[in-house]
């Protein structure tokens, strides 16, 4: 009877009568994308600190439009309330697969020229690449641009195309690189490379592999997620992932509390963050501007 007792006890303690945990589903466009990640160790800590009680299933698949497809299908099988797109694709992708759960996106690059609509919010994370390419420049005087870029990725293509017409209006030649669907890529005839966010290109271990080939050719190299500095990248400018998480998370809880995410205004004006490898500067002969390290995040 004691036994028995304690038993019920304990149960009450562990799961409170009446309480009950809301799914929240999560869909990265692949696994390892170290951006990414920092963005959703962000959102769970702050959906903490909100005091949502939601259980969190992430699913990270390999990257093409039928694996996040079918993630979307088990997120909302196992009883999704809302879900967190990772990237301006996988957004579009649930959108397509299920029209009914609310979704919110983070890190997503033009999400409304990509043609996220619906019932749908988020944070948006185009940050000017501009500002990329310039100081890209000045510090590397590149006069050949590769741009790698998926296809399969309209948020990477839109990127790839932006970047392209900046180089060109600097008077630099522009090589495109399309990563989806090979198993190499040819990075000759360029003195710079460009990474956009395409999945396949920012998976840890994809990114090292390219980063190899790139220094053995002296290239500098730049990138719109941060984090890839630290696999090497020369320098990186995005949007603040804990910005992006964070702001995510409070949309998540107004979901939860039953506000339709229709109704929550999109924060599309990220804070830009730059960083730049020392390191890989010095390494590769380069020279940083002063004032420029005075205006960015140093990894050493």
């Amino acid at each position: 009877m004691k036994k028995i007792f304690f038993i019920i006890t304990f149960l009450c303690f562990a799961f409170p009568f009446g309480a009950k945990a809301e799914v929240v589903g999560a869909l990265m466009p692949t696994k390892n994308v170290p951006y990414f990640m920092t963005v959703h160790e962000a959102m769970i800590q702050e959906l903490a600190a909100l005091g949502a009680a939601a259980e969190v299933i992430l699913q990270k698949p390999a990257p093409s439009e039928m694996a996040w497809k079918n993630a979307t299908r088990k997120l909302v099988t196992l009883g999704a309330e809302v879900i967190v797109a990772y990237g301006s694709d996988t957004a579009l992708a649930i959108i397509s697969e299920n029209s009914n759960v609310p979704v919110v996106y983070t890190g997503a690059y033009a999400p409304v020229e990509c043609g996220i609509a619906g019932k749908v919010t988020g944070m948006g994370a185009t940050v000017p690449l501009n500002g990329l390419i310039d100081n890209l420049k000045e510090i590397s005087k590149f006069k050949s641009l590769g741009i790698m870029y998926s296809s399969l990725e309209i948020g990477s293509v839109k990127q790839m195309e932006a970047a392209e017409g900046l180089a060109l209006k600097i008077g630099a030649k522009v090589k495109r690189i399309n990563t989806f669907g090979v198993d190499s890529f040819d990075l000759s005839g360029i003195d710079a490379l460009l990474l956009t966010s395409a999945s396949d290109i920012n998976q840890e271990e994809n990114l090292l592999a390219i980063m190899e080939q790139a220094r053995a050719k002296k290239l500098a190299t730049a990138s719109v997620l941060c984090g890839a500095c630290q696999n090497g990248v020369l320098m990186s400018l995005s949007a603040n992932p804990e910005h992006q998480g964070k702001g995510a998370a409070r949309m998540v809880a107004q979901i939860l509390k039953g506000k339709n995410a229709s109704d929550i205004p999109m924060d599309n004006k990220p804070e830009a963050e730059m960083t730049i490898n020392l390191k890989e500067a010095k390494d590769l002969g380069f020279s940083v501007p002063f004032e420029l390290l005075g205006t960015a995040k140093v990894v050493k």
